[in-house]
């Protein structure tokens, strides 16, 4: 009999042996891996990674045929919805906030909101690989719908910022582990082009979300949070049955067992014995790092939210509360890096996958995020002021982005797939989004027609080493930091962003609109972005002088400085062969057999245990 079907299938060495220029580079590419730092032990991580040995396991029972394809279908689905939910949701924050007066607030928001989703990410990630995907997704998926609710029956910019908290937690989990999953299975040559399909619902749903939010109409934004509370979980139930069906019969066959030799080992020395619900709690705490989490979590945001509060604070910066902040987060933050270091037994960023090619994707994406923020997180408030465009085409140009983001992801990953490469895309994109940024830069005032507007929009989006540089079983460790890094660096853009918006734009609009507007009509002003759009020509004339003066030097120009800094630190990221392996440091391919022998799957599966219990007896353990 041949071996059982199985997705992520261990190759012998003698394999390995190149019988092509392709696979020259591949093994030229795996040594050179080594010499990169990237720690290649031949230890089976996934005794110690349910998460891992249960998706290689869940994978077992699939094989070829309508199964899987039912995995790719409900994955799709959920690709669709969320991509939907996605292009419609965001229009909707900035209306909410100004709903109570309190447009300003978008950027603590916008703060707030990156740091817990940012810090959430290795939380998920962990969660996926302690438990298992569907479970994690389950998570996901409640924590989203909780968020929605908040915000559609927000009787306050607080509970807002709750919900959108709430909200961004479980999308953020939820794209996660779409990514997780279509990392798990797939190849290193398909990986782009997979990520890129998933994203493609974008090109579609950003002109589907105009005419919806036009019918919804922006007084009617409650109801536009409140129907995806329907729509996500009617159209998630189909993946969250084929993929709990899966792990239910892959544990039943023993399955996990035989993806994992490690977690048999585990079973025969009893380390998977029956536990408490408050010793499993704290396994579960000290796991996934909680105590790092909550450490990280309180010092960016006591970091950061002075930036956004301290126009607000009684005497602004030398408000005491403030420099406290600073103090404290600081403090708390030479904490966190101490016992990352030296006490936590689960550091959130394990020394074996600090490698160059790790740490240099997270320097590129820190400062491309930071750029972005810096320059966006406004942005679209800026657009609706200084534009009559209808509900429609404004969402159109907010979506704009997405769907040049996502073409350019397919050309790129169809790229990917035959090149066998990746740097050549990474440094176009990224210089083609500093020329975006430029434009960006240049569309302001006077000179902001639609064409520059548009243009600037496309550019900057039209700009997967991680994942290569790692063995499976940190996979989602290594999405999840690459995540965290980016969404920190977006934190502290939006930091500087609602910094200078709550400093300078009060200021700005005393300035412009003095002899045009009483003080009231001013707060309006500043407090909402309906009021400053519907003011009369004079007024609004100037209101977008003030608008202009506040984001083009102090915003807008050193984001286009800081996008130069992801360009230089690509240009000296190794440019690994994409082959037909998981990844560069192990000799696991993703194989699909065409049937599943349920039989088979149970001899060997017992046949593991037998030896993995004979092993353990060896020991002189029980």
């Amino acid at each position: 009999m041949g071996p059982p079907s199985t997705a992520i299938q261990e190759l012998p060495r003698a394999e390995l042996s190149p019988r092509s220029s392709l696979e020259k580079t591949a093994m030229q590419d795996s040594e050179k891996a080594q010499n990169h730092n990237v720690k290649t032990s031949t230890e089976d991580l996934n005794g110690h990674n349910q998460g891992v040995s249960r998706i290689e396991a869940l994978y077992i029972v699939f094989g070829k045929g309508w199964k899987i394809y039912l995995l790719y279908a409900s994955i799709a689905l959920i690709a669709y919805a969320a991509s939907l939910a996605n292009n419609t949701l965001y229009v909707y924050l900035p209306f909410a906030t100004s709903n109570f007066g309190n447009h300003s607030t978008l950027g603590t928001i916008t703060v707030v909101t990156t740091i817990i989703s940012s810090v959430g990410r290795p939380f998920i990630a962990k969660i996926a690989d302690l438990s298992s995907r569907p479970i994690a997704f389950l998570y996901a998926l409640a924590l989203y719908v909780l968020g929605l609710i908040l915000l559609a029956a927000s009787n306050s910019v607080n509970t807002v910022a709750a919900g959108q908290v709430i909200l961004t937690f479980g999308q953020t989990g939820l794209d996660m582990i779409t990514n997780i999953l279509i990392s798990d299975i797939t190849d290193l040559q398909w990986r782009g082009m997979a990520a890129a399909t998933v994203s493609s619902p974008y090109i579609v749903n950003a002109f589907i979300s105009g005419y919806i939010t036009d019918d919804i109409s922006l007084s009617g934004w409650r109801w536009g949070y409140g129907m995806f509370c329907i729509i996500i979980p009617v159209t998630m139930a189909p993946s969250l049955f084929v993929l709990f069906w899966a792990d239910i019969k892959a544990v039943k066959l023993g399955a996990v067992s035989l993806a994992s030799p490690a977690f048999a080992l585990d079973e025969a020395t009893k380390k998977q014995e029956a536990k408490s619900f408050s010793r499993r709690a704290y396994d579960t705490f000290m796991y996934v790092d909680g105590f790092g989490l909550i450490l990280l979590g309180f010092a960016w945001s006591l970091i950061l939210l002075p930036f956004t509060l301290s126009a607000s604070a009684v005497g602004g910066w030398s408000n005491p509360s403030m420099i406290a902040m600073e103090v404290v987060g600081i403090v708390l933050l030479v904490f966190f890096t101490a016992y990352e270091f030296r006490s936590a037994p689960y550091p959130l960023m394990p020394r074996r996958i600090a490698n160059r090619t790790f740490l240099l994707c997270c320097g590129a994406d820190v400062f491309y995020f930071l750029s972005f923020y810096l320059a966006n997180t406004f942005y679209s408030s800026y657009v609706y002021v200084i534009r009559d465009w209808s509900t429609r085409n404004y969402t159109f140009f907010v979506n704009s982005a997405n769907v040049c983001g996502c073409f350019f992801s397919l050309v790129a990953g169809l790229a990917l797939r035959y090149t066998h490469r990746y740097k050549a895309s990474q440094l176009g994109g990224i210089a083609v989004r500093l020329v975006g940024m430029g434009i960006l830069y240049y569309a302001t005032g006077d000179k902001a027609t639609d064409a520059a507007l548009v243009m600037a929009q496309l550019l900057v989006s039209g700009g997967t080493a991680c994942q290569a540089s790692v063995p499976h079983a940190d996979l989602a460790t290594v999405i999840s930091l690459l995540s965290l890094f980016t969404g920190l660096g977006g934190a502290v853009g939006s930091a500087i962003a609602g910094a200078v918006w709550t400093s300078r734009m009060p200021d700005n609009l005393a300035t412009r609109l003095a002899g045009l507007a009483s003080d009231e009509e001013i707060e309006n002003i500043y407090g909402s972005i309906t009021s400053a759009r519907f003011s009369t020509p004079e007024v609004r004339a100037a209101v977008i002088e003030a608008y202009d003066d506040t984001s083009k030097l102090p915003l807008y120009l050193p984001a286009v400085v800081l996008s130069v800094l992801p360009l230089v630190l690509t240009c000296f990221t190794p440019n690994f062969h994409l082959g037909t392996n998981h990844n560069v440091i192990e000799s696991k391919e993703v194989i699909l057999q065409d049937e599943v022998n349920e039989e088979e799957i149970k001899t060997k599966a017992e046949e593991v245990r037998r030896k993995a219990k004979q092993e353990a007896e060896a020991k002189g353990q029980p």
